[in-house]
């Protein structure tokens, strides 16, 4: 059954799409005053420049926000400064956001079209605090939700040509996964040759669990083998997604739910792996989620040839064609990782079998191989939105939707072709072989953030340490030092990493990758111990709070390398040193500073942090208005709490709709 006659399908991926918005909105928001804001550490004004903006006519607005699409552009018309258009944006996005989750009439295309555009706009001025994969990845799934929705939101079932929407969505996942396990060889990281990339990752990702504390303490078959699994899932696996067979699609779809779910746990990546199982809805259909079933035109023909038996005997055919090319991928992947069992002592020995210059030849062949296999699968798709079209009872039904089936395959394949250079990064040949018209319409299409190379833990770092960086503050030079703690990132060695998905605290995981290099590459942090000095409330709401009730007169960062302490059978849950971390001390990262320091004002004045002294801005009761909110609502409870409660109560509300829609 093709996935454009599934409704179901299609409205639990536009609701699951709301939920995301909702998710980054809502986290997201409390957070722009001390990132964003006139005394922020990335103040938004120095984007939106006051003088280029305040005076234009709307022709002229018009123009601009095509060159750079975002709303924050018309904050001076509404009245606000650009902070609180970011802010305006948030709070208009998320409530959108909650209605699609709760009302049919909300899935829409123009909600869909506007929730996009309110992210893309925050996204567009969010400079290095907000440009990550995972809110790329929203962007790019949230224009082909727009393109999925129906133009009025509905209970009617969705259009047979909907299966080329949704198919782009399926092409996505592909895309996001399949490149996630190709970059991690292509890269010739030695972790990931050496299938010891797990000994690292839990105690060296950006905030961790403490799930992840347990994961890591595994033995290092069992590490091993875990790559082994990462591999068949983010390559192999992938592959099924396009399978004729039913039955391949959905094992598909569970084997990269429950990856992701075992990601969630051990490690917070905020809404990212919440959206790629809202990817994984493509692979999806009624029947699954709603016990409808349809009449196959294949089981007709068996019925036909066969008698009554057909539609059982086509059955018994699919499921062992299915475990046949399960058998035979698992198969694989024990010859190309020689994977050897050993009962005593119990242990599962891997390695990989095959060279790097193979693994380059294979790269090439699949990329070629898997361009092709999307064409195909999309030229399927579309014969079958045509032939659904034309089965309409009503001539004018018909004209309809043949028109609305021409519409969506000439969207389909220009979404395709662009997407072709993206996935062609994987193979520079390949790249380069692509005709220059695609590689020109994706350029000029590239601002509004249509398609994007995904690659995740391409290289794995903190093998010699966790690093992480530590600020101090004194009040005397030689007196005693206090450590400033963050709210999520590892910093005393006692404290117990926390649970902090589906929010996203931008400064913590700013601060993981500071610690890889050095202020210089990562002048902020310059801005941040200078707020710190000089007691900046905005700012100070993004920490945990201080160790001092005035702000020190003194200040400096240290880089540490965290390991995670092991666990001891004999005596207690954790090591002798009591605590989640061990760490030791590795170099100083900024020496010591004052908020008068000459260099460092020099420093900042030429990062055009302190600007904020000569930003004049405007003000509204509309500005005063938003203050409130963040004063007397957000401030008084965490981002986590806030956007667990708002999905708890959506699901409640959702399931009671149910309950009552069922008697």
């Amino acid at each position: 059954m093709a996935i454009g006659s599934n409704p179901v399908t299609r409205r639990l991926f536009i609701g699951c799409m709301g939920a995301m918005y909702v998710c980054a909105f809502a986290s997201l928001y409390p957070q722009i005053r001390g990132l964003y804001g006139k005394h922020g550490l990335s103040p938004v004004h120095n984007t939106i420049n006051e003088q280029r903006y305040k005076d234009l006519k709307w022709p002229q607005l018009w123009s601009e926000f095509v060159k750079l699409p975002t709303f924050v552009v018309g904050s001076y018309w509404a009245g606000l400064n650009p902070a609180a258009g970011m802010e305006l944006c948030c709070l208009v996005g998320g409530a959108l956001a909650i209605a699609v989750t709760l009302f049919d009439v909300a899935c829409s295309t123009p909600v869909m079209l506007l929730l996009w555009l309110l992210y893309l706009s925050v996204y567009k001025v969010g400079q290095v605090f907000l440009w990550f994969q995972w809110d790329i990845l929203l962007l790019e799934t949230g224009f082909l939700a727009i393109l999925l929705a129906p133009l009025r939101g509905t209970r009617k079932r969705s259009g047979s040509h909907d299966g080329l929407m949704m198919w782009l969505v399926r092409w996505l996942l592909f895309r996001l996964m399949f490149a996630s396990g190709i970059v991690k060889l292509t890269s010739h990281c030695p972790t990931w040759w050496g299938l010891t990339a797990l000994n690292y990752h839990f105690e060296s990702q950006c905030i961790p669990t403490p799930i992840g504390w347990y994961a890591h303490q595994f033995p290092e078959w069992l590490q091993k083998l875990s790559v082994v699994g990462t591999y068949y899932i983010e390559i192999a696996v992938p592959l099924m997604f396009f399978a004729p067979l039913r039955s391949l699609r959905l094992f598909s779809c569970v084997s990269q739910i429950l990856f992701q779910v075992c990601i969630i746990l051990t490690g917070n990546y905020n809404f990212f792996n919440v959206l790629t199982i809202v990817l994984c809805i493509s692979l999806m259909d009624d029947q699954l989620l709603s016990g409808v079933k349809h009449k196959k035109i294949s089981i007709q023909l068996f019925t036909s040839v066969f008698g009554h038996y057909g539609g059982k005997l086509l059955s018994v055919i699919r499921k062992l064609a299915c475990l046949v090319v399960i058998a035979i991928t698992f198969y694989y992947t024990g010859q190309y990782f020689n994977i050897q069992f050993q009962l005593q002592p119990v242990t599962v020995m891997s390695n990989i079998a095959f060279s790097k210059e193979g693994f380059t030849r294979a790269v090439t062949m699949s990329v070629y191989a898997t361009t092709v296999m999307g064409m195909l699968s999309l030229v399927v798709e579309i014969l079958y939105g045509v032939i659904m079209s034309v089965r309409e009872p009503c001539l004018l039904h018909k004209l309809i939707s043949l028109a609305s089936c021409s519409w969506s395959t000439a969207i389909a394949v220009i979404m395709f072709s662009i997407s072709l250079v993206s996935h062609g990064r994987l193979d520079q040949s390949f790249y380069h072989s692509l005709p220059t018209n695609i590689h020109s319409l994706q350029q000029s299409l590239n601002v509004y953030e249509l398609t994007h190379s995904y690659g995740l833990f391409r290289h794995m770092t903190g093998v010699g340490g966790r690093p992480e960086i530590i600020i101090e503050g004194a009040n005397d030079v030689n007196g005693e030092w206090k450590e400033y703690e963050f709210l999520y990132k590892p910093g005393s060695p006692n404290g117990a990493p926390p649970f902090v998905a589906p929010h996203q605290p931008r400064l913590d995981w700013q601060m993981w990758f500071a610690a890889l290099g050095s202020y210089q590459r990562d002048p902020w942090i310059i801005h941040l111990m200078y707020r710190l000095l000089i007691g900046q409330k905005e700012v100070l709401q993004l920490l945990a709070p201080p160790p001092f009730t005035q702000p020190p007169r003194f200040m400096r960062a240290k880089l540490y390398h965290y390991h995670y302490t092991r666990y001891n059978f004999s005596e207690s849950l954790f090591s002798q040193s009591g605590g989640w971390w061990s760490r030791e001390y590795i170099s100083e990262y900024v020496p010591v500073i004052t908020w008068d320091t000459p260099s460092v004002e020099q420093f900042l004045n030429g990062q055009n942090y302190l600007s904020g002294s000569k930003f004049k801005g405007v003000h509204s009761d509309l500005e005063d208005w938003l203050s409130w909110i963040q004063d007397n609502i957000t401030q008084r409870v965490t981002s986590t709490t806030l956007i667990n409660s708002i999905l708890l109560s959506i699901l409640l509300v959702n399931i009671t709709k149910l309950y009552f829609s069922s008697r």
